[in-house]
Parts: C-alpha cells; sequence; structure tokens
C-alpha cells in the first residue's frame, strides 16, 4: 500500500506515492523526521527504515567523548598510524599533524565541524582503552537511550554491513545531545580558530545563506558515503522557536546539489 499516512509534516507535506511533498516540492531524502525543541515528532517518513548512517555516527562519538572527558583542555596524542589507516579508507579528516599534540576541545571541532574521521579515532582511543571497546559503549549508550534499532560498528561512520540506524533512533540521541551545552557550542558554530587549527562547517558551507523564511540555520552534522547517501541532522530557528531535523538518504553527492540540505531548507520554510 503506496499511501500509509496521510499527514507527514502537520499540514506542510503529504505521502503522494512514496514520495514526500513539502509545499509541492520533491523531498529527495529516503527517512526524515522532523521535531520540535521539546523533542516532539511532527512529522516523518521512513522512520523506521534501516540505514547505514554515515558520518552521522560521529554525533555518537562526540557525546560519548565529551562525557568521558570532564576537561576539554586534556591533552593527547596524535597516533600516526591511524591517520594512515584513514587515509587508505578514504575517509575524510581533519588533517590533523602526526604525534601532534592536541586538546580535546580541538579534536572536538575536528570531529564535527569538517567530520575529521581521524579526530574519532583519537577520541575513541582515549574515552576507551581500545577502539573496540568504544564501539561496545557506543552501543551501550545506544539501548540506553532507547535506540533499540541502531547497531555501531565504528566511531567514524564508514560503511559497515553491520552498521544501521534509523531516523527515529537518531532523533532521540540528537535531541539527547543537544542538551549539553558543549555539544550544541561546537555544532553550531561556522568556524573554529585558535591559532592552530582552522576547521569550518560542513553544514554551513553547504547550506549556503543560513537565513530561511522566518528564521535561520543553526547548526548541524552532515554524513554521507556511496552507500548511505547524503545524510543530515539540523537545527534551525523559525518563528523564535527550535526545530530539529534529521534526514538519511538524500540523492547526490560531493559534487552534485547538496539534495539534504535542500530538503531541510524547505521543511524548514514551509513551517
Amino acid at each position: 500500500m503506496l499511501i500509509v499516512v496521510l499527514i507527514a509534516f502537520k499540514g506542510y507535506g503529504v505521502y503522494q506515492h512514496g514520495s514526500l511533498n513539502v509545499n509541492g516540492k520533491k523531498m529527495y531524502s529516503q527517512s526524515a523526521i522532523l521535531m520540535d525543541d521539546t523533542g516532539r515528532v511532527l512529522g516523518s517518513k521512513n522512520k523506521h527504515k534501516k540505514r547505514q548512517p554515515a558520518s552521522l555516527v560521529k554525533i555518537m562519538t562526540a557525546i560519548l567523548a565529551l562525557e568521558s572527558h570532564p576537561d576539554l583542555n586534556q591533552v593527547v596524542s596524535i597516533d600516526a598510524s591511524q591517520l594512515e589507516r584513514l587515509r587508505a579508507e578514504g575517509a575524510s579528516l581533519a588533517e590533523f599533524k602526526p604525534y601532534s599534540q592536541v586538546t580535546i576541545r580541538q579534536l572536538l571541532y575536528g570531529l564535527m565541524l569538517p567530520s575529521g574521521a581521524d579526530a574519532a579515532v583519537i577520541l575513541a582511543q582515549n574515552s576507551a582503552k581500545d577502539e573496540a571497546e568504544f564501539v561496545n559503549q557506543m552501543n551501550a549508550k545506544a539501548k540506553d537511550l532507547g535506540m533499540n534499532e541502531t547497531h555501531f560498528a565504528n566511531p567514524t561512520g564508514i560503511d559497515d554491513e553491520t552498521q544501521y540506524t534509523t531516523v527515529s533512533d537518531l532523533a532521540k540521541l540528537w535531541n539527547y545531545c543537544l542538551a549539553d551545552g558543549n555539544f550544541k557550542a561546537i555544532i553550531t558554530t561556522p568556524v573554529f580558530d585558535d591559532g592552530q587549527y582552522v576547521f569550518y562547517s560542513s553544514v554551513f558551507n553547504n547550506f549556503g545563506d543560513p537565513n530561511i523564511k522566518n528564521g535561520r540555520l543553526l547548526g548541524g552534522k552532515t554524513g554521507y558515503t556511496d552507500e548511505a547517501g547524503l545524510c543530515l541532522a539540523s537545527l534551525a530557528e523559525v518563528n523564535g522557536k527550535e526545530y530539529r531535523i534529521i534526514s538519511m538518504g538524500a540523492d547526490g553527492d560531493h559534487d552534485t546539489e547538496q539534495f539534504n540540505m535542500i530538503d531541510a531548507r524547505h521543511i524548514y520554510e514551509a513551517l
């Protein structure tokens, strides 16, 4: 049956032959969920469909690292061997210098703004006895948050057939993380520059003008792999109130139009 739900985004669009339209515009993302700042779900599309999460995995990596390191000025070392491994895997990197000494704060901004897999692995290794144990902690945290449609296999988001989640589960994680002041400060920063490293937010870079009808984009986290498609966790202020969207599986890639951003703009502007 093609028409499962009549109202998808509380008057903003309807399911028509499997596609979600927002004010008559195409919905590119295969799954999406819209919430207000209380976490109340206003509408969704395929919210329980399991998908590869790409770099949206780093949301979990970030919050576990934050909860493991109350002192963001703590200094750790960059493991050069891990950088070589990640380059071989084709992972996105924040380009931390091999053998350098960096702070947890720098790693977190490098993780969330340019989506550095190098930051993810170094944070994982410094938050648990090794990367495998950190992944166990990721899955334990997911269970604690009621993310029953999720399984993590790595802290980077590199595709793995045993790694999956849903927008419904990611919404639970996103709302939990946004209650953390440090996390929210990081993902709403367009540019981080501490004199040693400069990181630019892929969300702000790809979204373009942050001003939207009756509001503005506040920040978020991007994700992309060939398997996962274009993914996005975002938040915006519209008519003086905060709203949040998780979307996964949009058409396109790094070299096309950023259809995950187009979807987010259309949904926010339809509020």
